[in-house]
């Protein structure tokens, strides 16, 4: 108990972990008492005089003669209390651990329990069997608090510290990428031959992706973990508030971010677009041959393609200057606030080379980066004229203008949430916080909604549980709208009767949900090996050769799909092989008479070596905790025989085997609790990680659809001023951006769950055809994709509205509010298609013939309407440009991928045709006629 307790977990998972361990052990205490009660009475009305037969398996528990009606209690009590346990395992992740020894609890009582003939006997026996596990609970809380202690704050300030370090990376990654872009070779396709080097712009582009996608999964790990460092009580600098706009803070920087990472696939489209990466240049003037149409096609792209050089070049020196001041920024918020010390190093770069030049650490370090971010603001309309005027462009017709103005955007955006963040850090300095620590409670509203949500579906799971690991469960509530349908079948109740029915009928719905399924599996896999423990021809069996952790194997074993089915089987079965080395190794090593010291010290040694497996590769936890697991078993019961001697040792009805006999029969044993786990995974049908991947793509489009449908009405509400202020909290455009931000969180949960299950149908075996793992990923990505441009509009446009001063730059302003007005239709045809696409792909039913994608809305023609020269970098400098230039951009990406998006669900799904096709049987082509009454379908 002390292994599966995990006591390396931080102090706030821990303890509550280990709460709801000890009241899950309760429960199973009261209900094996229940349980044998029953197994007496049954014994006492059939079996008058019962015989003892063993000193039994606990002091003052003797076990007695076989009794069938005893033995028929008790299996039916173990297969009502595993199905109802691994029902609620299912449906409360945080509850993986409780519920695992909750079973183990439950089916040891449960096959000795026929075996008492009295209450006496069934009460000293549950009395030491909850004392043993309260004992490994109570080394394991030890452990976990005096042993290199850990709270869930340090496990906080140690993430944000990687989190400034990820931040920084992604600046540099970004600065080195559009550097690339400056090169005359940028965009060039890929070489056909795999010994010639990859394009720079290529490789720069992939780090900076995976920078990113770094910091994202960080953000991710930040934010679970932060519910618990908030809760906790602590001798600390910052309390839960500080924490949580820490927290807000780093949520305002990872946004524009995100959307720099989107610029690669903005950049690539517009090569694409303008055949920048058909062919080299060699090649274009070869196949020319001297014609004039290709020569000057070809003249016109190189063209293009410099002066998308020359913009690049001009953009340069600004981007890098602030690139290098928010690095300094997040270092300097970094020694403000504790997450690491200056460097004694001296600086390197020119920037702070000069002196006067304020430095990282430095008092007035904030007012220095508000100076730079200030004038980065106001020199890019001056850089791009300056430019302009030398080489006698208009600036109405620089390519890509519109493009490089979101840039400058985003990373502005970027450094001013650098710049919140220093502010920040400096108040806190200022306020005496970080000169001192101390007392850090949370507050009793806090306190209030942590035991009010703990066994909420969405409260925070631990990483570590198998079916976490395995599977990537993690619930995800969909709303309202998603889960409560109108019953075509029922009108609403209108009377106290038909109220009574609908909650009947409720009851119905929950006995046909997938939870109580995958219950009803578990507990029918314990009793495929639990009934040998009841018949009377093998009930001795099944305790001398110690099939109780047969049994305890399927509780553990059990997954909900048939693809981590397969990888939990193989796991279970290669970490109980390796146990069975390690504890044959460890023995002998030590002398192989079972010298307690050599032993001990040597099991240290192999668990810590399993636990650095566990943390560094989480998704393996099953092997390294099978294996620690079954060491402890092994070698725990040979140094009690040592101990104790086998006489002793085989009062419990188990039967003595030397070291190297036990370990290949806990392996058989282990083998064979896996094999029956992995057949209930597939009978009577397999829930296969396809038809689940399938599910939660049809969710991922549900959340799409209604995360656009947030972003483009907080947009309506802005452009007709009925909004409000983001400060007031009861505001609307504060209330929806709420909505939105939990809708964006639950998105991302479930696609870390898509990619999860795509990974897991590689491990199914599969009838028929192959299933279309490609096509998935590419719609994931495709949904990913979109999701990111919306939350870049969702980010462009939140304080449009606010920022406007009363001149001529209003009536800029008021023509494009003008313009976005106009898109509400539009808006809502893009949600209803993403709705559809949902229902299609949840339900498995074809799409509708005819189908299409809006047209795509294009702002800059609909602005140039009003006038000609509204796009001018003119108006660079003001507010609402910016917003302009990212609404544009993502918008025709977003149109893009929806007709992507469109394509590949149909392909998957097909597409309901009512055409009726005739075939000659003289010609070989086909007709097609259009038929009123014909009907078909195509998949």
């Amino acid at each position: 108990m002390s292994v599966l307790s995990f006591s390396i977990l931080p102090r706030s998972k821990f303890f509550q972990t280990m709460m709801f361990n000890v009241i899950g052990l309760c429960i199973g205490a009261a209900v094996a008492l229940l349980t044998i009660y029953c197994a007496v009475q049954a014994r006492i009305h059939t079996t008058p005089v019962p015989s003892v037969t063993s000193s039994g398996p606990a002091p003052g528990a003797p076990t007695s003669s076989y009794n069938s009606s005893a033995s028929a209690v008790c299996a039916i009590w173990l297969f009502v209390n595993i199905f109802a346990a691994n029902s609620l395992r299912f449906s409360r992740p945080q509850l993986q651990f409780p519920v695992i020894i909750y079973s183990i609890f439950a089916n040891v009582s449960s096959t000795y329990a026929p075996q008492f003939a009295t209450m006496e006997q069934g009460i000293a026996f549950v009395k030491r069997l909850l004392e043993a596990f309260l004992a490994g609970f109570a080394i394991a809380s030890l452990v976990n608090l005096i042993v290199f202690p850990q709270s869930s704050r340090d496990v906080v300030f140690r993430e944000a510290g990687e989190y400034i370090a990820a931040v920084q990376n992604v600046l540099k990654a970004q600065n080195v990428y559009l550097r690339s872009l400056e090169r005359k070779e940028m965009f060039h396709p890929l070489p056909k031959d795999k010994n010639k080097a990859v394009p720079e712009e290529v490789s720069a582009a992939k780090a900076f992706k995976d920078a990113l996608a770094g910091l994202t999964a960080l953000h991710g790990k930040l934010q679970g973990d932060l519910t618990f460092a908030k809760r906790e009580v602590a001798y600390s600098h910052l309390g839960p508030k500080d924490i949580d706009e820490l927290f807000k803070k780093f949520r305002e920087i990872i946004l524009p971010l995100i959307g720099m990472g989107s610029v690669v696939d903005i950049f690539n489209r517009i090569a694409e677009n303008r055949e920048w990466k058909v062919e080299e240049s060699s090649e274009v003037m070869e196949a020319s041959n001297g014609t004039d149409e290709k020569m000057e096609a070809h003249e016109r792209k190189e063209n293009e393609r410099i002066q998308w050089n020359e913009v690049m070049k001009t953009l340069h020196e600004p981007f890098e200057l602030m690139s290098v001041a928010m690095i300094n920024g997040l270092n300097h918020t970094s020694y403000a606030l504790g997450f690491s010390k200056p460097s004694k190093a001296k600086y390197s770069n020119d920037l702070e080379a000069n002196e006067g030049e304020a430095r990282p650490g430095d008092e007035k370090y904030g007012e220095y980066l508000s100076n730079k971010v200030k004038l980065f603001y106001e020199q890019r309309e001056v850089t791009l004229q300056t430019w302009c005027k030398q080489r006698g462009i208009k600036p109405h017709h620089i390519t890509g203008s519109i493009d490089g103005d979101a840039m400058d955007f985003l990373l502005w955006s970027t450094g001013k949430a650098v710049l919140d963040l220093v502010r920040f850090a400096d108040a806190k300095v200022a306020a005496g916080v970080m000169r001192k620590r101390k007392l850090v409670l949370p507050g009793k509203r806090r306190l209030r909604k942590w035991i009010m949500t703990s066994l909420s579906p969405h409260e925070g799971s631990n990483d570590l549980a198998p079916d976490n690991a395995e599977a990537g469960i993690a619930n995800v509530s969909l709303g309202a709208s998603f889960q409560k349908r109108k019953n075509p079948e029922h009108l609403p109740p209108t009377n106290a009767w038909q109220r009574f029915g609908n909650k009947i009928r409720s009851i119905f719905h929950v006995m046909a949900s997938p939870e109580v399924s995958f219950g009803f599996r578990v507990a029918c896999g314990t009793l495929s090996i639990g009934i040998v423990a009841f018949l009377e021809s093998s009930q001795q069996f099944f305790n001398e050769q110690r099939l109780v952790w047969a049994m305890i194997m399927v509780a553990i074993g059990m997954t909900m799909t048939a693809g981590s089915g397969v990888f939990g089987f193989i796991g279970r079965v290669a970490g109980t092989l390796i146990a069975a080395c390690n504890s044959l190794i460890i023995w002998y090593l030590a002398g192989g008479t079972g010298v307690p010291a050599g032993v001990l010290v040597l099991l240290y040694f192999f668990i810590f070596i399993e636990l650095y497996f566990l943390i560094s590769y989480p998704k393996y936890t099953v092997v390294a905790m099978i294996s620690m697991v079954t060491q402890v078993l092994i070698l725990g019961y040979e140094l009690q025989v040592e101990k104790a001697g086998i006489a002793a040792a085989e009062t419990t009805g188990q039967i003595y085997y030397p070291l190297y006999l036990l370990a290949p029969y806990r392996l058989a044993t282990v083998a064979g609790g896996c094999a029956v786990a992995f057949f209930w995974t597939f009978f009577p049908y397999p829930i296969t990680a396809s038809s689940t991947l399938r599910k939660q793509l049809g969710e991922s489009l549900y959340l799409l659809a209604n995360f656009y449908s947030c972003v483009h009405t907080n947009i309506r509400m802005r452009v007709e001023g009925v909004g409000g202020s983001l400060e007031d909290k009861q505001s609307p455009c504060r209330r929806l951006e709420k909505a939105r931000d939990q809708i964006l969180a639950k998105e991302l949960a479930l696609f870390a769950q898509l990619r999860q299950h795509s990974n897991s149908t590689s491990f199914e075996p599969t009838l028929g055809g192959k299933f279309p793992k490609a096509q998935y990923d590419t719609i994931i990505n495709e949904v990913q994709n979109i999701l990111n441009y919306m939350s870049l509009i969702a980010y462009a446009t939140r304080n449009y509205g606010n920022d406007v001063e009363p001149s001529d730059e209003r009536k800029w302003a008021n023509d494009f509010a003008r313009v976005l007005s106009s898109i509400h239709v539009t808006s809502q045809e893009v949600t209803s298609l993403i709705s559809l696409l949902s229902a299609s792909v949840t339900n498995s039913s074809p799409l509708p013939p005819y189908l299409k994608a809006p047209s795509s809305f294009e702002i800059s023609m609909k602005m140039m309407e009003i006038d000609a020269d509204i796009l001018s970098i003119n108006h660079i400098a003001e507010p609402g440009y910016a917003a302009f230039a990212v609404t544009q951009v993502a918008s025709s990406l977003i149109h893009d991928d929806l007709d992507k998006l469109l394509t590949n669900v149909k392909e998957l799904v097909g597409e309901t045709d009512f055409s009726f096709h005739i075939i000659s049987s003289t010609d070989s082509s086909d007709a097609s006629l259009a038929l009123d009454h014909g009907k078909g379908k195509r998949d």
